[in-house]
């Protein structure tokens, strides 16, 4: 009777092991556009803009922004403009550094003309915290990237995708999950490989 049981329990185990793999985590959503008839292989630099932050996290927008520009720069995609010389540059046709109220495509283009870039990159970040499911708490992260062309201020590409922590293990038996910047790099190496 006492093997019967055991055998049970390691079949519960496993069971409970193989299930967490296949649908414990509920990650990555994403959509993506591409403009029709455009290659955009004529895109050799970038500059990448400040982030809209539609978050409670004060820093969110900054922290992704530095993401995806290393992420850019580590998968080859684009070259990049310093990030100070394109704070330079949007302070003075702005007035501040930051994305707040979002860009109009003519000041899109005199940007891109000012700092000599082929496309600019803006997005939002729409979750970038903890979310509380009853006791459990899993980091979150929602992005919104863009190309613009910096000719015209058109959207050449644009995508959007979320990246959860949910783990059945961790919530099961305290199997440490992923922290939210480990999401945000897998979130913004998932939507940049949509470029490729």
């Amino acid at each position: 009777m006492g093997y019967l049981c055991k055998y049970k329990f390691y079949i519960l185990i496993i069971s409970i092991f193989l299930f967490s793999s296949c649908v414990g985590k509920r990650n990555y959503v994403k959509k993506t556009f591409i403009r029709e008839n455009v290659d955009i292989s004529y895109i050799k630099k970038v500059a990448v803009l400040t982030f809209e932050n539609h978050t409670k996290h004060e820093n969110a927008g900054e922290i992704v922004r530095d993401i995806v520009t290393t992420e850019i720069l580590a998968m080859k995609i684009f070259d990049t403009v310093g990030k100070s010389m394109v704070n330079a540059v949007l302070m003075d046709e702005v007035g501040q550094e930051s994305a707040e109220s979002g860009f109009d495509k003519e000041l899109l283009k005199r940007i891109a003309k000012r700092l000599k870039v082929d496309g600019l990159i803006i997005g939002s970040v729409d979750a970038y915290g903890d979310k509380r499911d009853g006791m459990y708490t899993y980091p979150v992260v929602t992005l919104t990237l863009r190309l613009i062309d910096g000719k015209s201020g058109i959207i050449l590409w644009q995508t959007s995708g979320t990246e959860t922590g949910y783990s059945l293990g961790e919530r099961l038996f305290g199997i440490k999950a992923k922290d939210i910047n480990q999401l945000t790099f897998e979130l913004v190496e998932k939507l940049l490989s949509t470029l490729k």
